[in-house]
Order: structure tokens, then C-alpha cells, then sequence
């Protein structure tokens, strides 16, 4: 009896144009960096950085919100409301760590985060299935074939794709992953993202340069490591390949 030889797999190489694309990404990243730094510093050197010095930050608290010790309440709704209307994720993460702190700033950005993405998905499965179906059901189709055996993992890659989150949240809330799945995913999905940003808006508090430092190195990396995990991984490349195909239609479908 003839044993088949066993499958040998080519090591993982990347092409001249996958790392011309990784450089970019860099590069693109290294601007971001560039533009947060500069627009913190003008913030950390005026006259508003009285009301985000640690000895006067219930000042800001209580005159941007009025509300005292429910200013984290009110933030995680606001930011939910906000998120779940287009606004970039980011931004309430910045924000978040310019009022709280990069602990708090996390938590609260990510808790928002994901409020924000549960009311789209709601909203969707209730009302807009006829609509969205017609507009998007070309993209709910790459997602579908992967729900059984890989819902989390699913979401997870979902969450880093570069497209708006509003339209992410559309096809989930069109799918049938399973809630735990999407939770668990979700969650780990919008933390990174959540405390690099928090990072950036809590330098504008205290150790201004060491916090712009470090919160620029991490987003270096987290986007260098979901590069390369996008490139190494069948089901994140085959995904990333057929949602962002059509980039231009992005803007035109919500």
C-alpha cells in the first residue's frame, strides 16, 4: 500500500507589492501620528489645557455635561448616539482619554463602542433588512459561508477591515451570527483600537511626550501586526479581498 506524501506548505513570502503596500500603510500611519501629535500639542499649549490639567478636570466634567458623577454615563450614551450615527470610533476614544484618563477613557470608548454598534444591529434586524439587502447583500454573501465554524474569528477580522463602521454593523445585524460570538469578537476587536487612541487624547492631561511616544509606537505595530495577520490568514485575506474589493461604492451603499 502506497502512502500519499504528506502536504508540504510553501513558506508564507510576501510579494514586491505586498510590501510596497505594508510601506504605505506605514507611511500613512507615520502622517496620522504626525497630524494627532500636532493637533494634542496645540491643545496641550493653550489655553484649554487649564480645564484638562488633572487638578482642573472636574471643571471640564462639569461644564461640558453639568452632570457630576454621572459625566461617565453621560459619555457612554453620547459616544453610542454619535458612534451609531457614522461618527469614527476614534474619536470618541480620543475624547474619552482627554476626560478620564487612558484607563477610564478605554473602558468607556470601548463600552460605547460597542452600545453604539448594538443599536445599528438592532435597527437593522428590525427594520431594515429589505433595504440593506438590496444595497449591501452583494458583501453579506462573503460573510455567510464562514458563520458556522468561525463567527468570532468572523467578527474579530471584521472589526480591523478598513471600512466604516456603520456599514461593519449592517452586515452583522444582515447575518446570523450567534451573540456570543459577536460579543466575545467585538469586544476584543474595538479594545486596541480603543486604548491607542485613549493614549493619544490622555497625553494632552499629563507626560504629554511620553504618552505621544508611546501611543505613536503602538499604532505602528497594531497596524503592522494586522497587516501581516491579513497576509497570513486564508480567512482574513479571502474576506478582506471580497469586502473591500469595491471601495469606491463604500460611500454609496449606506
Amino acid at each position: 500500500m502506497i502512502m500519499d506524501a504528506p502536504e508540504v506548505r510553501e513558506p508564507f513570502v510576501q510579494s514586491a507589492s505586498e510590501k510596497k503596500e505594508i510601506t504605505r500603510d506605514i507611511i500613512k500611519t507615520i502622517l496620522l501620528v504626525i497630524f494627532l501629535s500636532g493637533s494634542l500639542a496645540a491643545v496641550r499649549f493653550s489655553p484649554l489645557w487649564y480645564y484638562l490639567d488633572r487638578s482642573h478636570i472636574y471643571i471640564l466634567r462639569e461644564e461640558l455635561t453639568a452632570f457630576h458623577a454621572l459625566a461617565p454615563f453621560v459619555f457612554l450614551a453620547g459616544g453610542a448616539l454619535v458612534i451609531a450615527m457614522g461618527v469614527p470610533r476614534t474619536v470618541i476614544s480620543i475624547l474619552g482619554g482627554m476626560v478620564f484618563g487612558f484607563l477610564s477613557g478605554t473602558i468607556l470608548a470601548t463600552a460605547a463602542a460597542f452600545a453604539g454598534s448594538v443599536v445599528v444591529i438592532w435597527v437593522t434586524r428590525a427594520l431594515g433588512h429589505p433595504l440593506f439587502h438590496q444595497r449591501i447583500g452583494h458583501r453579506l454573501k462573503a460573510i455567510e459561508g464562514h458563520l458556522r465554524n468561525n463567527g468570532f474569528a468572523l467578527v474579530l477580522i471584521l472589526r480591523q477591515l478598513p471600512l466604516p463602521s456603520m456599514l461593519i454593523n449592517v452586515l452583522i445585524g444582515l447575518s446570523s451570527i450567534k451573540t456570543s460570538a459577536y460579543v466575545l469578537g467585538s469586544v476584543i476587536g474595538l479594545v486596541p483600537e480603543a486604548a491607542v487612541f485613549a493614549l493619544f487624547g490622555s497625553s494632552v492631561r499629563e507626560d504629554f511626550a511620553l504618552r505621544i511616544s508611546l501611543a505613536s509606537l503602538c499604532l505602528i505595530v497594531l497596524i503592522i501586526v494586522i497587516k501581516i495577520y491579513f497576509r497570513r490568514s486564508p480567512l482574513a485575506r479571502e474576506l478582506s479581498q471580497k469586502l473591500t474589493r469595491d471601495k469606491n461604492l463604500t460611500k454609496d451603499e449606506l
